[in-house]
């Protein structure tokens, strides 16, 4: 009976591990040791520029209403490598703040994209084992993960619930790429644009008989949207997606005291390609 128990023990905590890396909400601590020294570094004080013209570029001809045109990628795949090498290279501590978290934003996509390209044969971001956790990619000294690149840095140092609309997890649910990079002198009215167009977006939150229907990002992370201190926030859900939502969806909103009857759309973990990419392309063949 005891190992029994153990058994069902174990089993519960990897069913609870699994759902998690899979479409789970990590809270957003702050990340530890020079890593953290880093960040801090630059947001007290950093100057230094960062260049994203390689990443625009292909993204620009790469990207197709916000879905990614993923032979194109493998077929560029060494000017991505060489973009991320730029990324390696980055001394996080002299950036100026809006300038780290575009590169962090671009890293975290661009590194996306690039794990779609070494598992060519998936569909769904979910085949790639700790694609969110355990495999690491280079940000100037830093080997993190994409969870740690999110959740561990952006979110809770940067405060803006924005960044849920400008990270792509290479699903059709996910915040959509856009033709362009990220920018550090433009970074804010880039992460206003996007907010726009995903919550003025009917497949991400619209008005169905009684109820508001959104994006399961504001299940998994509605603290983000209404916790003090955090950017731009407001005192429910509801609130905050009125301020970019379409005008029927505003009226409604406001119409129930800004807290409508709300339900979470089913998120679709199907990969965002508008041209998937060629499983017969080993990595690093092209």
């Amino acid at each position: 009976m005891a190992a029994r128990a153990f058994v069902i023990r174990r089993l519960a905590v990897v069913c609870v591990l699994a759902i998690a890396a899979g479409c789970g909400a990590p809270s957003a601590e702050r990340a530890t040791g020079d890593v953290a020294r880093a960040v801090e570094a630059a947001l007290a004080g950093g100057t230094e520029h960062f260049d994203h013209a390689a990443w625009g570029a292909l993204l620009s001809r790469g990207t197709k209403d916000g879905l990614v045109d993923y032979r194109f990628m493998q077929e560029h795949r060494a000017d991505l490598q060489s973009y991320l090498k730029t990324v390696k290279e980055a001394h996080l501590d002299d950036m100026a703040p809006g300038h780290l978290e575009a590169l962090l934003i671009n890293a975290y996509n661009a590194y996306t994209v690039l794990s779609i390209l070494q598992y060519a044969d998936v569909s769904s971001i979910r085949e790639i084992p700790g694609v969110w956790t355990k495999i690491h990619h280079w940000v100037g000294d830093y080997g993190l993960t994409l969870d740690e690149i999110e959740h561990r840095i952006l979110r809770p140092y940067f405060r803006d619930p924005r960044l849920h609309f400008a990270l792509n997890c290479a699903s059709r649910s996910c915040a959509p790429l856009p033709p362009w990079a990220y920018e550090g002198d433009r970074i804010d009215a880039q992460l206003e644009e996007r907010a726009r167009r995903f919550l003025s977006d009917p497949k991400n939150v619209r008005v169905e008989g009684s109820r508001l229907l959104v994006s399961k990002y504001f299940d998994w992370y509605a603290g983000d949207f209404t916790t003090r201190g955090w950017k731009g926030t407001e005192d429910s859900v509801a609130a905050y997606i009125a301020r970019y939502a379409a005008p029927d969806v505003k009226v409604f909103i406001d119409r129930h005291g800004g807290k409508p009857p709300i339900g979470f759309l089913d998120y679709d973990w199907s990969l965002n390609a508008a041209v998937p990419p060629d499983p017969s392309v080993r990595p690093g063949s092209s």
